[in-house]
């Protein structure tokens, strides 16, 4: 099926009853050790109904992981505006962080307990490449047209910058979001464009182990 094609609305609620099972299944054990029949009790659906749409526990695992994947890479993504528009504020980053946070904070038991141990191992690293290519796109972009100028290698400082938004999201989920999405946009933004030291004032403040 193509992503442009539209979902039978019942098929999406029974796929969310699923998904919202295993979350609340993962806040108790690991991903190893949850059957389908847990699942589909917890769903209170039948495991026919679990089979009309997945081949077993690893094809739901995949699927629901990509489905909530795909809607963020959706959230994300800058939108194409007609010339005449006045909106250009999807061009800028600080917005495509925003739109990031605000989709986190709308599935955050989600993400909390697929990025915790107890989650997909998968699910880490397809998050990064998301973040790595639809969030920092056009920075990566402009990295690489300056390559031959740069103090550290490309590969390095993308992996440096991109890892370090998946911990500080983590860390946000953990900390139950004591922070808004707006405030951790921007933060993160000034963090990724200024640096972490900058940024916290502390360059004449600490002494630098070099």
């Amino acid at each position: 099926m193509s992503k442009k094609e539209k979902v039978d609305p019942r098929i999406k609620r029974t796929n969310k009853y699923l998904r919202d099972a295993l979350v609340e299944l993962l806040k108790e054990k690991d991903v190893t050790s949850i059957t389908i029949q847990e699942i589909t009790e917890k769903a209170e659906l039948t495991r026919g109904t679990f089979y009309l749409h997945y081949q077993d526990k690893q094809d739901f695992l995949m699927q629901s992981m990509n489905e909530v994947l795909e809607e963020l890479i959706e959230k994300v993504k800058p939108k194409q505006n007609n010339e005449d528009s006045s909106e250009v504020e999807e061009n800028d980053e600080s917005v495509s962080f925003l739109k990031l946070f605000e989709f986190i904070h709308d599935h955050a038991d989600y993400f909390k307990v697929m990025l915790s141990d107890r989650g997909l191992p998968q699910f880490r690293s397809h998050m990064t490449e998301i973040v790595k290519k639809r969030v920092y796109g056009e920075l990566i972009s402009s990295i690489g047209d300056a390559e031959d100028g740069l103090d550290i290698p490309k590969d390095i400082l993308i992996s440096y910058v991109t890892s370090a938004h998946i911990g500080v999201i983590y860390s946000w989920l953990e900390s139950d979001m004591k922070f808004s999405p707006a405030f951790m946009a921007e933060k993160l933004t000034r963090l990724t464009l200024l640096g972490p030291i900058r940024v916290a004032g502390l360059e004449n403040k600490i002494k630098l182990p070099y």
